[in-house]
This record gives structure tokens, C-alpha cells and sequence, in this order.
């Protein structure tokens, strides 16, 4: 679908196309037309999907423009998420004819500044961090956010780990209790679903992370460490090839310093992205990938969300996720907007269940290893396991192989084969423990 066929503002239109905006992505094609319609929403999506146009779209051609109160209230969970969903807005408003009243309300802003526009006027539409606008609406009543009719939660997990329930209850306090929420998330807490069940119990919810992964142009290459030294299997395959920028995940900030130190003095020149860095810190180090300074990036999960860093060529993952979805998002840093790219794992002998989960999410994984810098294909290495049962359920994945070119449907069918065969095999295995114990009581 184009976004002319939205029969858009002509402002909007016009802020697309020069954006090089044309056609919807498909979370902005499930997204857009229910938020028009007014309906509460939760969205899951990985990154790079279009998703800040999805609700952004909406807030624009619901917007009252001769109305000066605010209208529209989006919530981020950083600063640097705020600036840049402030950035794309302002691209948008470009080519209005009237003015359009936008404010950003983030930490390390001038509050009295703030504060004198304030009592002069009120914004249109809010952007800003749960801290400042309690501060400014709740706090010191300031920011009359009552008369909003939308309220974007976007990365709400992220919003969700860093304040408790009780600071989302005192924004909440303050809206109409008609008010329209969309919610977009990576994962799903336990503390997000008490959120969803106190505010959303009517809300569509929206989950494109499967679809977007069987779609995804991304070559997902896993590297076996085997009994190596992991830091050295590193360094093998960055040898491989060279790339535009690529991002290194690790689990924790202590391997994440460790790594770029480790890097740093093999020659290469990496900068880190943790989430302990000073918002002044940060703030200069994303400044200097996007100015194209470094090319590699080593960085924890909590300091990558909500960053939109361009030009990814290759993601590499030197340890698994806890979360399988944040591997998804992790690799989802590459191939955006149609573009190609490639994600690395460093995987270990048991790794298996991991990727069987992977697997059965619908993505195609490629084993090789790295060897005096030359990456050759492989067979998966795993330890072996006593359940022949396991071993079949593998096995189906190569009784049903991806071919280069496939007719439209044939992943859904070939999923779908996979799981009828999978079935019939923990039936048999149910069958047999019955067996067993009947010849037992026998």
C-alpha cells in the first residue's frame, strides 16, 4: 500500500516524500488504519520496521491545528530516543502551512525556559520522558496533558524497567479516561502486562516479530567456538570481512568494556555503548558513529534500544541473549528498510535449545566455522544428546529445506508440515512411555 492511498494531509504527503516515504511498511499498514479509527493498541515489532511513522502518521492527521491545547502525548524511555522521534516529527511538519506546537520534555533541558513558555502556551503535542512530565504536569501542574486525546508508549518495556508502576499511575492519573493508547514494545513484561490489564483490556494487539523474521533479508550465520578461545574466534572472523559499521553485542557492561579494551589493543578502533554512560557521554559517542568515526561498535542490549543508528552492515552476537526476542532485536539492527545485512553468532556446544527456538520462529540458520581467517560452512556442532526423539524433531528441518526460490506461501506451508510431523512425534514418544509402563505393571 502507498501512503497516498491514505488520502493523508497534504502536509504529510509532502514531509514523505521527502523523506523518500512511498510505500507503508507492514506494521504501518496494520497500525495506521486502527489508529485513525481511534482503537487502543499494543504492537511487538524488532527495529527498523517503520514503526515511529506508524503512530506518527495518525497523531498528524487527527491533529486539530487551530486547537492550542495539547493534543497528542508520546512517551519515551531515554532522551536520545526523544530527540530523534522529535527529529522525524519536525520533518513531517515541515511543509504545513500553519504552525504546529511541538515540544520535547527530556532530562538536561532548560527548565526555566520550559517553565516561562509554559504559562504563556501550551504545546500540541508532547514528547518527553516519564520523569519530566510528571515534573511538569503532575508535579508543578504546569503541562496540561488532561485534554489529550492520544498517548504513545514507545519501547514500553524499556519505559516499564526503569520506573515502577506507580510513576506510569501518576501520568495515567491525569489523561481522560477515553483517551486513546498506543503501546509498542519489544518484549512483554510481567510488570508491562499489569499495565495492559489495567489500561488496554480492549486494545488489538499487533505482532509482526514472526512475519517480520520469515520476511527479513537478513543472513543469520552462526560461528561454532568449539573448545577455542572465544576473544580469538573473534578476532578470525572480523578479519573476514569488512564493514561499514557493525554492531558487537554482549550480555553484560563488564563484557562489553572488556571487549572493546580487548579490541582496542588488537588495533581495531571500537567505541563502546553502554547504559552507564552519562547522558552527555552517550549523547557524544552516537554522534561520533553517526559521524562515521568508529566502524566497530561494541555495545549491551539496554544502551542499543531505542538508538537509531544507520548504516548497520553486520550485527555480531559474541553471547546469546537470555530472551530469544532480544536476539531479534539485535540482529533486526541490520537490513532496515530493505536494505540486506549479516548477523554473527558465536555459539557453544549447548546452544542447541536455543536455536531450535530460533528455529521454530521461522528462521533460517547457516552453520560455518572460521579458521585463519576464512569462513567455510559446517555442520551444526552440538552435544549429543540421549533423546532420539530431539534428534528427529532437528532432523525435520532438513527434511524440509528453504530453497533459494520459493512460491509465495510455501514458508507458512512448509511450517506448517514441520509442526504436523512434530506433533506426531511427541505423540509417539507419549505412546511409548505409556507402553513402558504397562509392560512395567505387567
Amino acid at each position: 500500500m502507498k501512503f497516498i492511498d491514505l488520502k493523508l494531509k497534504e502536509f504529510i504527503n509532502l514531509g514523505l516524500k521527502e523523506i523518500g516515504f512511498f510505500e507503508l511498511t507492514p506494521m504501518q499498514e496494520e497500525v495506521i488504519p486502527l489508529a485513525l479509527k481511534g482503537e487502543q493498541i499494543i504492537g511487538t515489532s524488532q527495529t527498523g520496521t517503520g514503526k515511529t511513522h506508524a503512530f506518527l502518521i495518525p497523531i498528524l492527521e487527527k491533529l486539530n491545528i487551530d486547537l492550542k491545547e495539547v493534543q497528542s502525548v508520546i512517551i519515551t524511555p531515554t532522551r536520545e530516543l526523544g530527540y530523534q522521534i522529535y527529529e522525524e516529527l519536525v520533518k513531517l511538519i515541515k511543509f504545513s502551512k500553519q504552525p504546529i506546537d511541538v515540544r520535547l520534555y527530556v532530562g538536561g533541558s532548560d527548565r526555566e525556559s520550559e517553565i516561562t513558555r509554559l504559562e504563556k502556551s501550551q504545546p500540541q503535542i508532547v514528547i518527553g520522558t516519564i520523569g519530566k512530565i510528571k515534573d511538569l504536569a503532575k508535579d508543578n501542574n504546569l503541562l496540561k496533558i488532561y485534554t489529550a486525546k492520544t498517548v504513545v508508549i514507545d519501547e514500553a518495556d524499556m519505559v516499564f524497567e526503569q520506573d515502577e508502576i506507580i510513576e506510569i499511575d501518576n501520568i495515567f492519573s491525569l489523561f481522560s479516561k477515553q483517551i486513546q493508547i498506543l503501546l509498542f514494545s519489544a518484549t512483554i513484561s510481567q510488570t508491562l502486562v499489569k499495565f495492559i490489564n489495567k489500561y488496554l483490556e480492549k486494545s488489538i494487539f499487533i505482532d509482526l516479530t514472526d512475519k517480520e523474521i520469515s520476511k527479513s533479508s537478513i543472513d543469520h550465520k552462526f560461528i561454532a567456538v568449539k573448545n577455542k578461545d572465544k576473544n580469538k574466534v573473534l578476532l578470525d572472523l572480523l578479519s573476514t570481512f569488512s564493514p561499514y559499521l557493525v554492531l558487537i553485542f554482549a550480555n553484560t557492561v563488564d563484557r562489553v568494556k572488556s571487549l572493546n579494551n580487548f579490541l582496542g589493543e588488537n588495533g581495531y578502533k571500537v567505541i563502546m555503548l553502554t547504559g552507564d554512560l552519562e547522558a552527555r557521554e552517550r549523547k557524544q559517542v552516537l554522534r561520533r558513529i553517526k559521524n562515521g568515526d568508529y566502524q566497530y561498535v561494541v555495545a549491551s542490549d539496554i544502551a542499543a534500544r531505542g538508538i537509531d543508528i544507520t548504516g548497520v552492515s553486520h550485527v555480531i552476537n559474541y553471547e546469546l541473549p537470555e530472551e530469544i526476542e532480544f536476539y531479534i532485536h539485535r540482529t533486526g539492527r541490520t537490513a532496515r528498510y530493505d536494505s540486506s545485512g549479516i548477523a554473527y553468532t558465536l555459539y557453544e556446544f549447548d546452544d542447541d535449545n536455543y536455536i531450535r527456538k530460533l528455529r521454530a520462529k521461522g528462521l533460517e540458520i547457516a552453520f560455518f566455522d572460521v579458521k585463519k581467517g576464512v569462513i567455510t560452512p559446517a555442520k551444526a556442532k552440538f552435544r549429543k544428546r540421549p533423546n532420539k526423539y530431539l534428534k528427529e524433531e532437528d532432523l525435520l528441518h532438513i527434511k524440509y529445506p528453504v530453497p533459494k526460490t520459493v512460491k509465495p506461501g510455501y514458508k507458512k506451508k512448509r511450517k506448517e508440515m514441520i509442526e504436523k510431523e512434530a506433533r506426531k512425534i511427541k505423540r509417539a514418544r507419549i505412546s511409548e512411555i505409556y507402553k513402558k509402563r504397562a509392560r512395567k505393571d505387567k
